[in-house]
Parts: C-alpha cells; sequence; structure tokens
C-alpha cells in the first residue's frame, strides 16, 4: 500500500513539474523575445500583427537567425535551471533514512523544508509566466493596439475623396512617365544634423542630400525632412497602399471584424481605386520590381488588382537569368543587382508607344542592420552605416543615368523612402514623430507655391497619392484624392488642419464605410 502511494505521490510530482515546465519555457521564451524585440525594434504591435499573418513567402531568414541567436541560450540556460531545481526537489526517502538513524525530528523538518521549497518554486513558475505575459504585452504595445482598434471612426465617410468622383486631366495633354523608387526604410534621421537629419559625424547620403537640395523636397522643418507615417503606413505594404491610394491599411484581420484575406485568394482591397488604376485607365503600362518574393505580404495581390502592373521578382530574375537557380542572399538578391535590371526594364519600357510607370522597391537597408553586398565600402564604424552609404551611390547612380536617357525629358522621377526605419540601430532614442521619410521629385511640372511652402509642413504617406500625379503633369480638382492633399497645393493636409495626432489616432480606429466600400 506504501509502494502504491509512493508512486502516486511521485507521478503527481512529475506531472506536475511538466505543467509548470511548460509555464517556465513559455515565460523565458517571452521574456527572451520582448527583450530582443525592446532592443531592437521600434514598431506598432500592428506592424508585427499583420507581417506575422500576412503570405510570408520569401521572408529574409536573417530576422530568424538573430532571434535565435540572441534569446537561444538564455531559454536553454533558464530551463536548464528549472530541470536541476526538479531533481534537487525530487521526493526522496530522505526521511526514512533520517528515521534509521535516530534523527526523527530532523527528518520532520527536512521534509518540510523540502515541501516548502517545492511549492515556492511552482509559485514562481506561475508568477515568472504572469510577468513574462504582462512585460511582452507592454513590449508590443499590445494594450495600446486594442485600446485603438476597438474604437469606431468616421473620417472617411467625413474626409475621403473617391477618385473616380473628382476630375483629373492631364495639363498639356502629353502623358507623362513616371519612374518612382521606394528606398527600403530611408528616413530623414540618416542626413547630417547640419542637414536637417540626425548624424552627427558621418554623411551617409552625400548624393540623395544633393538631388533633395537640387530639386524639390518637402520637409516638416526649416531643413531637409521629409513626411510623417501614419499608423496603418508604417510598413511596407502598408506604405505602398497608402503612398498609391490616400487610404492607410487599417483592414480588420481577425475577429468579427475581419473582412480581408490579406492578398492570399488574390483579392486585396477590391474597392479601393490606386495610382495604378488611374494609370492604368489613361493607358499606361506599369511595372513593379523587388529583389525578394514579390508574394510576400501581398504584394503581388495589390499590384495585379491596382493596376494589372507587370511583376518581376526575384523568380522573375532567375527565369531570366541574371541570378543562378541556386543564388539568395538577404531576401533574394541584392540592391546592386536589382538597378541592373532596373536599367534594362526602364529601357524597354520607353521604347513601346504607351507611357509607362516603373515603380520598384530596394531591399539592402531592411532591418536588422541592413545587408552589406560586395559594392558595400567600410569607410564608416558600422555595418548598416556602410550599407546606407552604398545604397546613396546606387540611387544617385541610377537616378543620373536616367537624367542621360532619351526618355528623360518626358519622365518625372520620385525617390522616397517607404517608411521608417524598423530597428533602432542609427535612430536609438530619437522620438518616432521626427523620424519623418525622404522624398525627392525630380523632373516635376508641377512647382509648390512658394519656397516656404517646401519647409515645415506636417504631411503624410497619405498625401503622396495626389502628389505623385501633380508631379505627373495631372489637374485634380479639389487637389484632394483619398484623404490625401497635393503637397504642391496651397490646401492644408488634414494632419495640418486637425493635426497630427487626430488624424493617427483616427485611421487608427475601425470604420464601418472602410469595410464596405474598399473590402
Amino acid at each position: 500500500m506504501k509502494k502504491k502511494q509512493k508512486r502516486k505521490s511521485i507521478a503527481g510530482y512529475l506531472i506536475l513539474s511538466i505543467l509548470l515546465g511548460i509555464l517556465w519555457t513559455l515565460a523565458s521564451i517571452l521574456t527572451a523575445l520582448a527583450v530582443w524585440y525592446q532592443n531592437t525594434f521600434s514598431m506598432e504591435f500592428g506592424e508585427l500583427l499583420y507581417t506575422l499573418l500576412s503570405p510570408l513567402g520569401g521572408t529574409g531568414v536573417s530576422t530568424v537567425s538573430q532571434i535565435l541567436e540572441a534569446c537561444l541560450l538564455p531559454v536553454i540556460l533558464s530551463v536548464s535551471a528549472y530541470v536541476a531545481a526538479v531533481i534537487l526537489l525530487y521526493p526522496r526517502e530522505e526521511r526514512l533514512l533520517c528515521r534509521k538513524m535516530g534523527r526523527v525530528e530532523y527528518a520532520r523538518s527536512h521534509a518540510r523544508t523540502y515541501r516548502i521549497l517545492r511549492r515556492i518554486c511552482a509559485l514562481l513558475c506561475v508568477v515568472a509566466f504572469l510577468f513574462s505575459a504582462g512585460f511582452a504585452c507592454i513590449v508590443f504595445r499590445i494594450p495600446q493596439y486594442i485600446a485603438k482598434s476597438m474604437g469606431y471612426t468616421t473620417i472617411y465617410s467625413d474626409h475621403y475623396v473617391d477618385p473616380n468622383r473628382v476630375s483629373i486631366t492631364d495639363i498639356d495633354g502629353k502623358p507623362r512617365n513616371l519612374i518612382y523608387v521606394y528606398v527600403e526604410s530611408l528616413e530623414s534621421t540618416y542626413y547630417l544634423q547640419s542637414n536637417g537629419g540626425a548624424q552627427k559625424e558621418h554623411d551617409l547620403m552625400p548624393g540623395l542630400t544633393a538631388l533633395a537640395k537640387e530639386h524639390i523636397s518637402f520637409s516638416d522643418s526649416a531643413a531637409l525632412g521629409g513626411f510623417h507615417s501614419i499608423a496603418g503606413t508604417s510598413w511596407t505594404m502598408g506604405a505602398l497602399m497608402g503612398t498609391t491610394s490616400g487610404v492607410p491599411f487599417s483592414l480588420s484581420i481577425f475577429g468579427e471584424k475581419a473582412h480581408n484575406s490579406l492578398g492570399k485568394d488574390g483579392n486585396f482591397v477590391n474597392g479601393l481605386t490606386a495610382l495604378g488604376d488611374i494609370l492604368e485607365e489613361k493607358g499606361y503600362t506599369q511595372e513593379f520590381l523587388c529583389g525578394s518574393d514579390i508574394g510576400f505580404a501581398g504584394r503581388d495581390a495589390y499590384f495585379t488588382q491596382h493596376g494589372n502592373y507587370k511583376l518581376f521578382d526575384y523568380y522573375t530574375a532567375i527565369e531570366k537569368g541574371y541570378i543562378d537557380e541556386d543564388y539568395k542572399v538577404w531576401w533574394g538578391y541584392e540592391d546592386s543587382i536589382l538597378f541592373d535590371i532596373a536599367r534594362d526594364e526602364v529601357t524597354n519600357l520607353a521604347k513601346g508607344d504607351k507611357p509607362f510607370n516603373f515603380t520598384m522597391l530596394t531591399v539592402d537597408t531592411h532591418h536588422v542592420g541592413g545587408y552589406r553586398c560586395t559594392e558595400c565600402g567600410d569607410e564608416f564604424p558600422t555595418k548598416l552605416e556602410n550599407v546606407i552609404a552604398c545604397t546613396d551611390r546606387l540611387v544617385s547612380e541610377f537616378v543620373a543615368w536616367c537624367m542621360e536617357q532619351d526618355f528623360y525629358e518626358n519622365t518625372t522621377i520620385i525617390v522616397t523612402g517607404d517608411h521608417p526605419r524598423m530597428d533602432t540601430q542609427l535612430v536609438k532614442g530619437i522620438d518616432t514623430y521626427n523620424r519623418t521619410i525622404y522624398n525627392c521629385f525630380i523632373n516635376s511640372l508641377a512647382t509648390p507655391v512658394s519656397e516656404e511652402a517646401t519647409h515645415r509642413r506636417i504631411w503624410t504617406s497619405l498625401d503622396m497619392f495626389p502628389s505623385i500625379l501633380a508631379a505627373m503633369g495631372y489637374s485634380i480638382e479639389g487637389e484632394r484624392l483619398g484623404l490625401g492633399t497635393n503637397i504642391f497645393s496651397d490646401v492644408p493636409t488634414l494632419a495640418e488642419k486637425y493635426g497630427f495626432d487626430w488624424l493617427e489616432n483616427e485611421v487608427s480606429k475601425y470604420s464601418e464605410y472602410y469595410k464596405i466600400k474598399f473590402s
């Protein structure tokens, strides 16, 4: 009977130890991930959630390896400590042994001490799990996300301008080509402090700085600057959507309010009218080029559905012989190859008898820390600084090449970042609001209403939509499209009229109009 009771006691201890071990392991993983995330990233939970739930084909493996590198050892050590405690506190026959030695009172005390220690260990596992869950919630900013998303807004019914209901006309009757270069995570913080940035010693962007000074660049300050990333536009797909439609990504992605497949079924904001839709109707040939898998985050669905773009990605580069079948670095292939392909594709588009819209997205400056290709130098102390300097050179050389081509006379070139940097390298400690996005309009047919009108502007990614068309020579009735305002005009943006915080809060909320109109 005693043996049976003993077996039950030991079995119960082992089962409880396993359950508590699961809690302890989860607590260790959550804490390690939260600490790594806190030290590495600066992004909202919505961005992270969208990325995790969207199509992830072609995701760069670097982030995964960095997570394992930073978190695996602490988790292993923590779990090992727990296992050691379980072994040390394993029920033994200490009491029986002590009795045989005539130390009954000691045996009782010893057994009582072990029971207390086991209870403390169990309580510690529960507390650790609760603490880690709370800590992770704070680090990932989950309460703020829930608080915002539970609200309702009428911003779209009150302020959205449907491009199908206003006149968009070509001023001189000659459709103008567009070359739009999205540079991954390119923000004005990379400028030297003397030019309005945050870099004290190293000029990481002499080429892009020169372009911004020589051509048209709108700033949030008296020096060089850029536009603000609004909620729903602070990751690549959201930025691409926001800048080309004047509408942020604000789709519910789970629960009763969910109403979009994130491109998994080939559909992406069906009812939205974007730049590609407008230019397709006006007879443009359109192409989107990137150095990764176009299926990542639903980009293929968006550009196919909104403008019938020709898509050129990592797999296309293999098919066309630009890279070998087994070649893959970073997210696909590096930007030095991307710009070689861009030259070929633009040359082919220019040979056609239709105006073209060529849009491309770089990748080497992506988080975490960027990708250092063989063409990057080593004049700066950190890898990311050298990657940014390399990207600056590649973009500047591509723009210079375009200027030498016959098609340039009838082509507007726009260079912007897509969103602010997501990791904290080079931008740590800088308020997110002050980290604006680089922009430069080259060979624009539109001109600012005054020199002063290019500075101290409060504008966002959403204002790029009508501004792109204006730079191409299109007149927009009312100067507004989507939630955006033509920045070349004297009409105030919504952020200027109502305040950035108001706009940020409103687009973060749920909108029935958004659900019915766009999905």
